[in-house]
């Protein structure tokens, strides 16, 4: 788990400076003690006790069943996965959503994804219009679930809808498409206001043109684009974003306001979320808060979007459904998506993490400095072998059960004891996001941030495979040689 997005003192930038750790009134750093053999022992004994075995090839209605109803009474379930390129996380997440939704548990399904794409997936889930293949395809969809576990929810969810009473929404709450959802929101305000659309949409050119060559997304035009073109732009897309805020009546009955406006907020977001990308800009400035603007929006966005009556599933990496975090990232600004969702929801918010103890899963190789951010687009995604069943890495307690798979309600640990205080033991979990460096996987370091969490922290349900291996990831174009860097029109 990344400390370093959350803590003053950390290296905040991959290869870039660090901030120095001079607020003593913060509080003291995680509590990294293992656990002792007593304490896992009886850990052991309480999971083999407690735990739901299943067969990791086959789950079906009795094994997610109780699952579903275990986490059915809440508003929003974030469903979360160890890796981005795991196949069994993500076909059990998608298991359990058509059961949350075949059940009557959710009528939302709650996407970590850019908003065009997800609208289009639900018109076709819910009227049968387009090709969600293609829509996979398009640079606005993220590469880590182009693949047949997230395409066979679709199908499903079209299946469903078709002769539901209530049909199932999608609605995506990223902010990864600042060009593209520019656009549609300028797209309403010409209708209303031709004379300040055409003004703004002047300053946004640059970017809404980019986003028509192939495989460009927002991060690429604000890393390449001149100084000059990305403050105009960043000043029409809050311009914009405040416009819809005052809109006339006229506008606000025009059927397609509500998505004109949640474009116009999912653009001006996409710059503050990405403000300090530039290699010109002052990172200085770029304090825990800013790396959890994301997280912040999506989880604003999810709230926002949600009618009065409805419930949903997220679907996200388990580092953004986490619903708690250590007191220090609290403390210097930092939240997750589950985290905003948990202080507004309360009870109502439940969580679904995920471990391993071996195999493998995709994500790109960066080697510690990179410049991660472009390479996200440039890479493909390779399978890697890694451990996550070594002491001190959670995988290696429930290897020890003698189950290939089985779930766990952390919520109805032992309040005190062994059991109790293992819980509060910091475990690495085998998380990779979409990037991954085997030369320092899972190693404890302050310096870089990298920091087991304790096992009940963040997730109220942790499901485990004692295997996983890479999901099943569509063809994808080739890799293209990224643009040579642009010269600063500052210097800086």
């Amino acid at each position: 788990m990344r400390l370093a997005t959350w803590v003053i003192g950390a290296t905040l930038w991959a290869g870039g400076a660090a901030v120095a750790l001079a607020e003593p009134e913060l509080p003291a750093l995680p509590d990294l003690t293992p656990a002792t053999a007593e304490e896992e022992a009886a850990a052991l004994d309480w999971i083999k006790a407690s735990g739901v075995a299943f067969d990791p090839s086959a789950y079906d209605t009795a094994t997610l069943a109780p699952l579903a109803e275990r986490l059915g009474g809440a508003r929003v379930i974030g469903i979360g996965e160890a890796t981005h390129g795991s196949h069994q996380d993500q076909a059990f997440k998608a298991a359990l959503i058509r059961q949350l939704v075949a059940s009557g548990q959710i009528e939302v399904l709650i996407l970590e994804a850019n908003r065009e794409p997800a609208l289009a997936f639900d018109r076709y889930v819910r009227e049968g219009i387009g090709d969600p293949a293609a829509v996979m395809q398009t640079p606005a969809f993220f590469r880590i679930w182009k693949n047949d576990e997230f395409a066979g929810l679709l199908l499903w969810l079209r299946h469903w809808n078709r002769t539901a009473e209530r049909k199932v929404r999608i609605v995506g709450v990223d902010v990864q498409d600042g060009g593209r959802d520019a656009a549609a929101a300028l797209a309403l305000a010409e209708r209303h206001d031709p004379a300040a659309a055409a003004r703004l949409r002047a300053d946004l050119a640059p970017l809404i043109a980019a986003m028509d060559k192939p495989r460009t997304r927002f991060v690429d035009w604000l890393i390449d684009a001149t100084r000059a073109e990305t403050e105009r732009a960043a000043t029409a897309a809050a311009a914009l974003d405040a416009w819809f805020e005052a809109a006339p009546a006229a506008a606000r009955a025009d059927p397609g306001f509500a998505e004109a406006r949640w474009a116009a907020r999912a653009a001006h977001q996409a710059f503050m979320a990405f403000e300090f990308e530039r290699a010109d800009a002052d990172k200085s400035k770029a304090d825990a808060a800013y790396f959890a603007r994301r997280d912040r929006s999506m989880g604003e966005n999810a709230l926002a979007m949600l009618e009065q009556d409805e419930r949903g599933a997220l679907w996200a990496h388990d580092s953004h459904v986490l619903e708690d975090l250590p007191d220090i990232a609290k403390a210097v600004g930092f939240v997750t998506v589950g985290t905003v969702l948990r202080e507004k929801l309360g009870e109502d918010y439940a969580t679904v993490g995920f471990t391993w103890s071996q195999g493998a899963f995709r994500a790109t190789l960066v080697p510690e400095g990179a410049d991660f951010t472009r390479a996200s687009q440039r890479q493909t995604l390779e399978p890697f072998s890694l451990p996550n069943n070594r002491p001190g890495e959670l995988g290696h307690v429930f290897d020890r059960t003698g189950q290939t798979a089985m779930w766990i309600d952390l919520a109805r640990r032992p309040a005190e004891g062994p059991v109790a205080r293992w819980t509060g033991r910091p475990y690495w979990r085998g998380w990779s996001g979409w990037i991954v460096n085997p030369a320092n996987w899972q190693v404890t370091s302050f310096e870089t941030g990298d920091i087991p969490l304790p096992v009940s922290m963040g997730h109220d349900v942790i499901v485990w495979f004692k295997t996983i291996s890479p999901s099943h990831l569509w063809p994808q174009p080739p890799v293209e040689a990224p643009p040579p860097q642009p010269v600063s029109a500052s210097g800086g």
